[in-house]
């Protein structure tokens, strides 16, 4: 079970945080997915990691990570950059701390909603020739 107990859907998720932000994507009527085990190609073995949460559009994906303040922790600093280096050849990371997703999941939703149009402007454009 989680540290807090949080749950969505009846699974056990990390924090708080990651409840209401589920709720607030939820309620924005985005496709997401969440605790995601992936795969990422590395070399001659992949690596597993685990993804806060993957977001959908038909235009592309977001990996979002919500981050505690153990993330602050220079060890812990160093794996999740190395984790973002390796997934950007797959998909875009976006980082929230912990505070500003209980703050306003709403404000954070809105957020990814922004940066997914984002990706659907660019793709239309890409195949546009613009």
């Amino acid at each position: 079970m989680a540290e807090w107990g949080q749950r969505f859907k009846g699974v056990d998720l990390q924090s708080e945080g990651h409840m209401r932000l589920c709720e607030a994507l939820e309620a924005a009527g985005l496709l997401f997915s969440f605790e995601m085990h992936i795969c990422i190609p590395e070399g001659a073995t992949g690596t597993r990691r685990t993804l806060d949460l993957l977001v959908i559009s038909p235009h592309g994906l977001l990996n979002v990570e919500i981050d505690g303040a153990r993330h602050n922790k220079t060890k812990r600093r160093d794996k999740d950059y190395n984790r973002d280096r390796l997934l950007s050849r797959h998909l875009r990371t976006l980082r929230f701390t912990h505070d500003a997703v209980l703050s306003d999941p709403q404000a954070v939703a809105r957020i990814i909603q922004i940066e997914l149009e984002q990706d659907r402007r660019s793709l239309f454009q890409q195949l546009n020739g613009l």
